[in-house]
C-alpha cells in the first residue's frame, strides 16, 4: 500500500537517500549533506511544503515530486500562471507500479490549485525555483539526456519537448588555448579583473545563484575600468564528491551591443580559462540554448565541447481553471 503526503520537516534524510539511489546521471550532484538541500531547496523564501509530495510504503519514502513556479517578467516575484515540475523520482524497486504517474498527477493538481494554467517539466530559467547548483551543473537546463528515464516518462504523460539546452564543458588539463592575431592583440591590450556580483541583482538571481559562491569576471582595457565583456563564475562545489574534480560554471555572459563581433567575448572566455587553470580548477562549464547560434559558436571557439543536453517539456493541454460554486 502506497500513501502520498506533503513534505514534513523530518523528511530531508529520506529525500537525500532517494536522490542518491535513483540514478539521476552525470548532471546530478551526489552524496550531499543536509546543508546542500537546505541551501538550494528548503531555505528558499517561496518553498511551499504542499508542493513537495512524497510516496511512502512500509515506513520509508519510495518516491517524491517537487513542483514550483516561474519568476515574473522583472524577476521580483513568482508568476503563478506557469508551474514547473522540478524533480520527480521513484526508488528502483518501486518503479513501473504507477507511483511516478500519481506523483505527477498530484503535483499538477497542486499547481492548478495555486493558479497555474500551463505546466512545464524540467527546471530552466526563468522556471527554475529549486535545485540550482545540484542538478544541471552551472544552472538548471531541464531534464538531462544523461538521466535517461525522464524523456519516455514525460512523453507518456502527455508532455512535449519545447526547449533544448546544450551543456558544454572544457577540461583545463588541455592547455591548447585558441590562438589568432585578434586574440593575441586583445590579450596585449586588455586585462581580466574580478569583482563581487552587485547586490542590486534581481531577487530571482539572489534566491538561486546568489546563494552560491559567485564572482564577476570582467575584461577591460589595460589602465581603464571600462567593461568590454563580463561573465559570472559560480562555484560547483556540490559536484566535487561525484566528479572528483574542481569545477566552475559560467553564467550571464554579456557584451554591450556596440562592442559585439569584435572578439571580446572569446577573449574573455580564453582569459577566464587561463586564470582558472592557474588556480587548479579542472573543469569549466557553460550552457547555450539550442537555438542560440551565437552562444554555441562562442563556446566552441573557446574549446568547449558538448557533454549533455537538457530538455524542457510542456503539458500538451493547459490546466483547466478550478470551478467555484456560488
Amino acid at each position: 500500500m502506497v500513501e502520498y503526503r506533503r513534505f514534513r520537516n523530518t523528511d530531508p534524510p529520506q529525500i537525500r537517500r532517494l536522490w542518491d539511489a535513483c540514478g539521476l546521471g552525470r548532471g546530478a550532484a551526489l552524496h550531499l549533506n543536509a546543508d546542500a538541500f537546505e541551501t538550494v531547496v528548503f531555505a528558499q523564501p517561496y518553498f511551499d511544503p504542499e508542493g513537495l509530495i512524497l510516496a511512502w510504503s512500509q515506513g520509508e519514502a519510495v518516491g517524491f515530486v517537487h513542483a514550483g513556479f516561474r519568476a515574473n517578467a522583472d524577476e521580483s516575484a513568482l508568476d503563478y500562471a506557469e508551474g514547473v515540475i522540478c524533480a520527480v523520482m521513484v526508488a528502483p524497486p518501486y518503479r513501473r507500479q504507477g507511483i511516478g504517474r500519481e506523483l505527477v498527477r498530484q503535483a499538477e493538481e497542486y499547481l492548478r490549485r495555486r493558479g497555474a494554467r500551463h505546466v512545464f517539466a524540467g527546471p530552466a530559467h526563468p522556471r527554475d525555483p529549486f535545485y540550482f547548483g545540484i542538478y544541471g551543473g552551472s544552472q538548471p537546463a531541464g531534464f538531462l539526456a544523461s538521466d535517461p528515464l525522464a524523456d519516455p516518462f514525460f512523453r507518456r504523460l502527455g508532455y512535449e519537448p519545447v526547449e533544448r539546452h546544450l551543456v558544454y564543458q572544457r577540461h583545463l588539463e588541455d592547455t591548447s588555448d585558441p590562438i589568432g592575431l585578434r586574440l593575441m592583440a586583445l590579450r596585449k591590450s586588455t586585462q581580466l579583473t574580478a569583482a563581487e556580483v552587485a547586490s542590486a541583482s534581481p531577487w530571482w538571481w539572489q534566491t538561486r545563484s546568489g546563494r552560491l559562491d559567485t564572482v564577476e569576471l570582467m575584461l577591460s582595457p589595460k589602465g581603464n575600468t571600462e567593461c568590454l565583456a563580463r561573465v559570472t563564475a559560480i562555484g560547483l562545489d556540490f559536484y566535487l564528491p561525484c566528479w572528483n574534480q574542481r569545477a566552475i560554471g559560467l553564467i550571464d555572459l554579456h557584451v554591450a551591443e556596440a562592442l559585439r563581433r569584435k572578439g571580446y567575448a572569446q577573449a574573455l572566455l580564453v582569459e577566464v580559462c587561463r586564470r582558472l587553470r592557474s588556480e587548479m580548477i579542472q573543469i569549466v562549464e557553460g550552457h547555450a540554448a539550442e537555438h542560440d547560434v551565437a552562444a554555441i559558436k562562442l563556446l566552441e571557439s573557446a574549446r568547449f565541447h558538448v557533454v549533455d543536453t537538457g530538455v524542457v517539456y510542456r503539458k500538451s493541454e493547459p490546466l483547466s481553471p478550478l470551478q467555484t460554486v456560488s
